[in-house]
């Protein structure tokens, strides 16, 4: 009976391989490598060796278009694919197990070391992470930068979340985004948008080539990084949320990031703890320097109607910004809309029910 095996290799090299991955490696009567998701310091001869059976390399195609005779080869062997970093991060594999499922073919996944934890050797923890997003290598001739990940890291910061931006690679033609290139293209992407979400003093991280011997991360200001030389791929970009006291302290001794990057950092304008703290200030000090003007004042239908002109433009405003997935700008609008409807209700110059 056959049976198809994922099997991680790990982020480095054929040593991040566990004893349980060797294993079930060596009981495979086809085995296969899929190198072209991630870059890693290993081939196929290292691994033909440490496996001590011989090991095919698989190409983009032979899984994404060509996956059937995969799959049918499994129905009568045990198959066997290698895997870099943890198997079932990459949803083409998902999919060839989805496959393997319906077919009644025995599946086993052996997971491994993965960057979506390896991350955590920057000073930030996986728990305040947000979504992750992929940078694309742009395509020759092509100019304009993606939207895309601006986006979802603009959603992230709304939520005081940490965003891991995976950079692209293409193994089969050596061909691999660098932190300071998807720096650039974030920039880029900030002149055409201009949500204030990614700056010149953003505070980011970036990591190359981690869990190998010769790693490097390094944070600070964007403007301090964008000629900063990360070395050989693979590298990813983190850009910090919201940050806990142990993690700014973890970020300066693990990322060499400095007291005046942390306490100057551009903050994201959507960011909903800095600006309830604005608005905060802003109450407490009108409620302390406010004076009464002299009353009764005369009040007609047309201070009234200035009044709601006012309620329906904060109204349009969170629609415009709702659409624009401005989602706490939108509230605040709206929320400005509702105190001058119940303000004027307050004073019983309007009637109407929430």
């Amino acid at each position: 009976m056959g049976r198809l095996a994922l099997i991680s290799i790990g982020i480095s090299d054929a040593l991040d391989m566990s004893l349980r991955a060797l294993e079930e490696a060596k009981t495979c009567d086809r085995l296969y490598a899929e190198l072209y998701t991630t870059i890693l310091n290993t081939g196929i001869a290292e691994l033909s060796r440490l496996i001590g059976k011989p090991v095919i390399q698989l190409r983009r195609h032979d899984l994404e278009e060509d996956s059937e005779r995969i799959i049918r080869e499994a129905e009568e062997k045990r198959v066997g694919i290698l895997i870099g970093g943890d198997c079932l991060t990459a949803t083409t594999h998902l999919a060839l197990l989805l496959d393997a499922k319906k077919r009644d073919i025995e599946t086993r996944v052996i997971h491994g070391s993965s960057i979506l934890t390896a991350i955590a050797e920057t000073g930030l923890s996986p728990y305040h992470f947000g979504r992750t997003v992929t940078v694309p290598l742009l395509e020759q001739g092509e100019m304009r930068p993606p939207a895309s990940p601006y986006r979802v890291l603009g959603e992230n910061l709304e939520r005081g979340l940490h965003t891991l931006l995976l950079l692209d690679l293409n193994a089969e033609h050596d061909r691999y985004l660098s932190v300071n290139e998807a720096m650039r293209l974030l920039l880029a992407a900030e002149e055409e948008e201009g949500r204030g979400v990614f700056k010149e003093e953003t505070l980011a991280v970036g990591a190359a080539r981690l869990g190998s011997g010769s790693q490097t991360i390094r944070g600070g200001l964007v403007r301090n990084l964008l000629n900063f030389d990360f070395g050989p791929p693979p590298h990813v970009l983190i850009v910090p949320g919201r940050l806990h006291f142990l993690e700014e302290e973890a970020l300066k001794l693990l990322a060499s990031v400095s007291d005046g990057d942390l306490k100057t950092r551009g903050r994201y304008a959507e960011d909903p703890e800095e600006r309830a703290e604005k608005y905060i200030k802003g109450a407490e000090k009108v409620l302390k320097d406010l004076s009464l003007l002299p009353l009764p004042r005369a009040i007609d239908e047309a201070s009234v109607r200035e009044a709601l002109g006012y309620a329906d433009m904060y109204l349009r405003d969170a629609d415009h910004y709702l659409k624009e997935g401005r989602k706490l700008s939108a509230l605040i609008s709206v929320c400005y809309c509702e105190g001058i409807l119940d303000a004027l209700r307050l004073l019983k110059l309007v009637n109407f029910e929430w």
